[in-house]
Order: structure tokens, then C-alpha cells, then sequence
């Protein structure tokens, strides 16, 4: 089995494993803030890279110094975090992890493996090779090689939002003893997918441990963030449709039943079986995704995140038959006893779609998915 050495990986192209404070202090000595005081040119690249990821979920790059990579990075996951928009953060992490994924293509193998193993896969392994036998040429055997391996279970966990495609189960795979053998596309794309999760936790990190007084001098950083959700977050109405930017959520156009489900389930009151297929029935058919679906129900004092992520993902289609559910009509909500009044549309969707239409200025809408 081959791992490879620390000094093989270059933090400078994945600057999320890097220490900002120890950056900043390594070669300044001062804390990042006072750098982005003293020196903008990294703010500016910070701004960069933040559009960027807001704009094209990529960031450009790698920049020539450490120094400009990790402080850059670590400006703009900071604005990010102290946005306090979970939209602004997913995507930040999936512009990052975008571009590790494709600098990853030209790494070698032990690489991979290694940084696979920093953000979470722990049992990810290079070396341990499979050899598949798939044909038989003038009787000499052709065989497929895997040369990667992980534990099962981890594998099913990191890739659990791929699994709705047949071609990421398992049976498609070489397993045994616990093991499933991979090949290198196949290793990418499930770091890929722990990595969006990793650069998001340090994200919220960042946001946690610095106040917005204190981050003054990424103001600039901050206010563009804000910028970009107001665009984003504004419907256009053109005639008798409205546009609504993939993903977005604005919770003041909810109709009032959803309006008091969502109230209710934040508040941690506890929701019937047909009131939560509602809600998430709902959301899921405005476009939210299922990690904003589960954080309307987290606060519920029955709430299992397994088991509800399992019912999230069954109702968005990405288990099971791939069917995706649709919200309860109106009149099935009235026999429910869960309307709250007669919006006169046949559906909740239809009803939040008529409210949009009648606000003014909507772009004060919640955060999107």
C-alpha cells in the first residue's frame, strides 16, 4: 500500500488545508486581518475569486504565492460566512472544490489518495490494487485494474447523493471483505463530493470566530456578497410567468399554510406526518435542495438526521423509483385540516407564485438552497 508524504501536496492549489493565521504570521507577523489592512492587493484577489465562485461556481487560479492563495481564500470563505447566507457558503465551497477537482486530474495517484484522506475519507487507499478479469484475447486475459480502495460504508456515506444513479452503487464495483475498489474518475468525483462538505464546515468556522467589527477591512468583500444576493434573489415577472433564479427560496411569498408549517417546524413544534410531507414536498418543488429541507426540521425534538435526510431525498426522487413528489393540491390540504385560507389557486406552489407577483420589492427573500 503506497501513502503518500505530506511534501508531496501543494497547499498553494488547495489552500483550504492551509492555516491563514500561521500564513499571515509566517511571513508578515500579524494576523490575517491586519494583512488585508495592510496590504489590499490580497483583498482585491479575494474579491476575484469571490465573484467568480458567486458568479460561475469556479474560482480562478492557482495564484503564484501561498501567501496569496490561502489569504485570498480565507477573505473570501470569511465573507461568506459572515454573510451568514447558507446559499453564499455552498457555493463558495462548491467553486473550490470545482477547481481542486480538475487541478486533482493531474496529480499523481498517492496525491489523491492522501488528500482524500486530510478531508475525511480515512480509509481511502492507493496501491491496493483489483484486477477485474473482463475479456479473454487469443486466450490471454484482459483485465480492468481499480487501483484505489475505500471501506464500504464510507463509501456509501460520501456518496450518497450520487447513489440516485445506478451507475455509483456498489454492485457496479468490485467489493470484498468490507472494501470496494475504484478507479481514479471514480475517486475524484467522490472527493469532490467530501470536499464541497469539508470547505463548507471551515467556511462557517471563519464566520464564527471573527465578528463583523472586526472584519472591516474586508467590508468591501461583505458588500459585494450582498450585491450579488440582491440580483440574484430578485424575480422577474414577464407577463403571466415569473422567473425565479435556480434555487431560490422567498419565504415572505410563502402561502399561509406553508407559512405556518415552516413557522411551526422552525420553532421545533411537532408536525404531523401529512404536515411535513407538505412542507418538504413544498420546498423541494420551489428548487431547494435537500440540506435546506432538513434544516426546517432539525430543531424537531424527534428529529434523526438519517432517517429524515433518507425521507428528504426519497420525496426530491434521488432514492427509490426516482419518482419526485408533489405537494398536496389545495383541496387535499383542506381535508387535511392543514389550510389556513382560501388563497383560491388549486395548489400551494400556485399560490406562491400569485404572492411573488404582489410584492413590490421581493428581493428580501431568505436565503435559497
Amino acid at each position: 500500500m503506497s501513502y503518500a508524504a505530506p511534501a508531496l501536496l501543494d497547499t498553494r492549489l488547495y489552500p483550504f488545508l492551509a492555516d491563514p493565521v500561521a500564513t499571515a504570521r509566517r511571513r508578515f507577523g500579524v494576523s490575517p486581518i491586519e494583512v488585508a489592512r495592510r496590504r489590499r492587493e490580497y483583498v482585491e484577489i479575494a474579491f476575484k475569486r469571490l465573484d467568480a465562485a458567486l458568479r460561475r461556481a469556479f474560482t480562478p487560479g492557482p495564484w503564484q504565492t501561498l501567501e496569496e492563495e490561502v489569504l485570498s481564500f480565507y477573505y473570501a470563505a470569511l465573507a461568506a460566512g459572515l454573510s451568514g447566507n447558507r446559499w453564499v457558503v455552498s457555493r463558495l465551497a462548491l467553486a473550490e472544490a470545482n477547481r481542486a477537482y480538475e487541478l486533482l486530474k493531474d496529480e499523481k495517484d498517492e496525491v489523491v489518495a492522501y488528500l482524500g484522506r486530510l478531508v475525511g475519507l480515512k480509509s481511502l487507499s492507493y496501491g491496493r490494487s483489483y484486477r477485474e478479469p473482463i475479456a479473454l484475447v487469443r486466450g490471454v486475459p484482459v483485465y480492468r485494474i481499480y487501483p484505489y480502495s475505500m471501506n464500504l460504508i464510507e463509501y456509501l456515506r460520501a456518496a450518497r447523493r450520487l447513489l440516485g444513479d445506478d451507475a455509483w452503487k456498489p454492485i457496479n464495483y468490485p467489493v470484498r471483505k468490507g472494501l470496494i475498489y475504484l478507479e481514479k474518475q471514480h475517486v475524484l468525483r467522490i472527493v469532490k463530493e467530501v470536499l464541497v462538505e469539508y470547505i463548507e464546515d471551515k467556511i462557517r468556522s471563519f464566520g464564527k470566530d471573527t465578528s463583523l467589527e472586526l472584519a472591516e477591512p474586508i467590508a468591501g468583500l461583505i458588500e459585494h456578497v450582498k450585491k450579488v444576493l440582491s440580483e440574484r434573489q430578485k424575480p422577474r415577472i414577464r407577463g403571466t410567468r415569473v422567473e425565479i433564479p435556480k434555487g431560490v427560496v422567498i419565504e415572505e411569498a410563502f402561502p399561509p399554510c406553508m407559512a405556518d408549517l415552516a413557522s411551526r417546524a422552525r420553532k421545533g413544534d411537532h408536525l404531523s406526518h401529512h404536515e411535513r410531507f407538505a412542507l418538504a414536498t413544498f420546498l423541494l418543488n420551489l428548487g431547494a435542495d435537500v440540506e435546506y429541507v432538513l434544516d426546517y426540521f432539525r430543531n424537531m425534538p424527534d428529529f434523526n438526521e438519517r432517517i429524515a435526510r433518507y425521507q428528504v431525498e426519497h420525496l426530491a426522487g434521488l432514492r427509490g423509483s426516482g419518482k419526485k413528489y408533489r405537494v398536496y393540491s389545495c383541496e387535499k390540504m383542506k381535508t387535511l385540516g392543514i389550510c389556513k385560507a382560501d388563497c383560491g389557486t388549486r395548489s400551494p406552489i400556485s399560490a406562491y407564485y400569485r404572492r411573488i407577483r404582489s410584492v413590490e420589492k421581493p428581493a428580501g427573500g431568505s436565503n435559497g438552497s
